[in-house]
């Protein structure tokens, strides 16, 4: 039974990650075509992409609308989340099947109905509509990380604040939010991941914004260069890097709490 479960698993890592590992191999061949064997080792792609002015606007304009994204995912998430654990709201589950809605609807089918209703309110395509249209596919996957956090704290310390003569913000404020600070890192690196990865909404609403998910689409439907392959390598190692500091800012603070629980005790 464990060698059918580790032949499963090594089957299903090899499915997922060996198109990337072979995607980075040809990023570093020498020869303009992928194929093998290779022809040498060489960083002339790499050379040539952060020489593109194309990918460089589009990834800075990535990034700058993935911030917002992030932060805005984060907070409705957190407003959302409060609301679905709240014991003293009526219709909890309604509410929360309606936060999952832009989930379980095909991208497709949200985008053409997000272009609609930003062209019947007046709002042209371009950044600002893609922000907004991006949130609110972000916010299902935030509203679930912070509810799962909410869900296992303990009530009773902000009861203890509110007994101590808190008001509602304050108990919300120093009790409340602290706990909730890494849950907040962790849903804002997924807005920002999301956005950063995001092609189907960009294509319906981006307008004469080109984030960078428009133009690798482009440049794959045209050729298939080897500039490609390292284009999509800086992108996967962006999204590690997020990750990555994500992680250790949560270990970071972990071992901050558990160090003033010890210095308490």
């Amino acid at each position: 039974m464990n060698r059918l479960v580790i032949l499963t698993l090594g089957l299903a890592v090899c499915f997922f990650y060996l198109p990337i590992v072979v995607l980075g191999i040809f990023s570093f061949n020498a020869a303009s075509t992928m194929a093998f064997p290779l022809s040498g080792f060489t960083f002339t792609w790499y050379a040539d992409l952060f020489g593109n002015e194309a990918f460089l606007g589009g990834f800075v304009t990535s990034f700058l609308i993935a911030q917002p994204v992030g932060l805005l995912g984060a907070l409705i998430g957190l407003m959302a989340a409060l609301a679905v654990t709240s014991p003293r709201m009526k219709f909890r589950a309604a509410f929360a099947i309606l936060v999952l809605v832009p989930f379980l609807v095909p991208k497709t089918v949200l985008s053409i109905a997000q272009a609609m209703l930003m062209s019947w309110v007046g709002l042209g395509r371009g950044a600002t509509a893609l922000i907004l249209a991006q949130t609110l596919v972000v916010i299902p996957f935030t509203t679930t990380i912070l509810a799962a956090v909410m869900v296992r704290l303990d009530p009773r310390l902000e009861e203890a604040a509110r007994d101590l003569g808190a008001t509602p913000w304050q108990s919300f404020r120093r009790v409340l939010l602290p706990q909730l600070s890494v849950a907040l890192s962790a849903a804002y690196s997924i807005g920002v991941i999301l956005s950063l990865a995001d092609l189907t909404i960009s294509m319906f609403l981006a307008g004469r914004t080109q984030p960078l998910s428009l133009i690798v689409a482009s440049e794959f439907r045209r050729e298939l260069k080897p500039d490609l392959n390292a284009m999509q390598v800086a992108v996967l190692v962006l999204t590690a890097l997020i990750v990555a500091m994500t992680e250790i800012n949560r270990r970071r603070r972990l071992r901050g709490r558990m160090a003033h629980i010890r210095d308490d005790l």
